[in-house]
């Protein structure tokens, strides 16, 4: 075991005469130093590792005591203490000392640094409102070694009672629990008991939201008479016709002289290790709403509606209108369109992995039947074909 020891050094004396205080590390028949932020006039001021005659002894005595406890914690926690030698020693005690002033805002923001880029600007202002909300349920910022299971069960707790439903409050403490897990990958905090531990994520409520081939038939087929209307519906058949596609892919693919699409989603492409591309012959359907808005660019231009968010927007704020006007009582949303394609899908006996790879869900490759099958453009243009089908019988 090594010893811990409160001095100060006469041959390390301060040009201006003073003494710093210095904690010295006895390891293996070596001795180093490490340095405090505490100063003496005279090296007749420490006396047995105290200091004396100073006129705040009394503070700086106990600020020591709480280092030299502090040390002896991170000494007992190393078990391979015998291998290392005093310097070295001395580099792990000062970097496990930096790790418990490392605070969640710090973590977060180093995390969040590398999402300010378009693509994941929803997400980053999603992690956003999530850390604030909790910073503000801790009064405040605070190391992250402080984090115990009794915080986020309070955390939870007050989001249920400020009203927040099961999803809200699942999807704050998925966050949180993301911002904690890159906080334990990078070395950051080393937790004996996981904040998350004894906590169990509220369920969420699966969102009914896939229509019926009937309702389908209404939206595609009422008569609008605004213009903002019109393309609201128009956008959300189409992303039917695409296979449940997502907006911003939507937005972002070159149409022009293309009869068949090749993408990635922006969802998966960084996650998913595995071949992603979604390639499918582009129907009939699909191709008489793009040709009502496809730009020379080969994008699609809504009218004055140009960025994904404006899009997104009109879209969120509109779909409920365009299914109220269509007959459709049921809750509606923009992403209704791929739930029901997979839907319908699902309703004609297809099997599911075919319906994945059209929707560019993420495919379970774990699954043995992938070390022998794929699912190529062919298949997923029968796929399109047997479910678009059912919207003309």
């Amino acid at each position: 075991m090594a010893n811990l020891s409160i001095v100060i050094v006469p041959t390390k004396k301060l040009s201006n005469g003073r003494h710093r205080i210095r904690i010295a590390v006895a390891h293996r028949s070596q001795t180093r130093y490490i340095s405090t932020q505490f100063i003496l006039d005279s090296a007749n001021q420490m006396k047995n590792g105290k200091v004396v005659r100073h006129e705040n002894a009394a503070n700086i005595n106990t600020c020591l005591r709480k280092i030299i406890y502090e040390y002896e914690e991170i000494l007992s926690s190393i078990h391979y203490l015998q291998t290392l030698s005093c310097t070295e020693l001395i580099h792990t005690i000062t970097r496990e000392q930096q790790k418990k002033r490392v605070t969640f805002r710090v973590v977060t923001d180093e995390y969040l640094s590398s999402m300010r880029n378009e693509e994941q600007k929803k997400s980053y202002k999603l992690y956003r409102i999530a850390c604030e909300r909790f910073q503000k349920y801790m009064k405040g910022d605070f190391p992250l070694i402080q984090l115990t299971p009794l915080h986020i069960q309070g955390f939870a707790n007050t989001m249920k009672e400020e009203g927040l439903s099961a999803t809200s409050v699942r999807i704050y403490l998925t966050l949180i629990r993301v911002i904690l897990n890159y906080a334990r990958k990078m070395n950051y905090v080393n937790y004996p008991v996981h904040p998350f531990v004894l906590f169990k994520m509220p369920v969420s409520n699966v969102r009914e939201l896939d229509l019926t081939i009937d309702e389908m038939k209404r939206i595609r087929d009422v008569k609008l008479c605004k213009p903002t209307l019109k393309m609201v519906r128009d956008l959300f058949m189409l992303t039917y016709y695409l296979g449940g596609i997502n907006l911003r892919d939507l937005m972002e693919y070159d149409f022009k002289d293309r009869n068949c699409m090749r993408y990635v989603r922006h969802k998966t492409r960084n996650s998913k290790k595995s071949e992603n591309e979604i390639a499918f012959t582009i129907q009939p359907e699909a191709q008489d709403i793009i040709n009502k808005y496809i730009s020379e660019s080969g994008k699609l231009v809504f009218g004055k509606y140009s960025s994904y968010e404006k899009v997104y927007s009109l879209v969120f704020r509109h779909i409920y209108k365009v299914a109220k006007l269509a007959g459709v009582t049921r809750k509606v949303s923009y992403y209704s369109a791929r739930k029901t394609f997979a839907q319908h899908g699902y309703e004609l006996g297809i099997e599911i992995e075919k319906i994945e790879y059209c929707i560019g869900h993420s495919m379970k490759n774990n699954r043995p039947i992938f070390n022998y099958i794929r699912i190529m453009q062919e298949h997923a243009d029968k796929v399109f074909r047997a479910i678009l089908d059912r919207l003309i019988q």
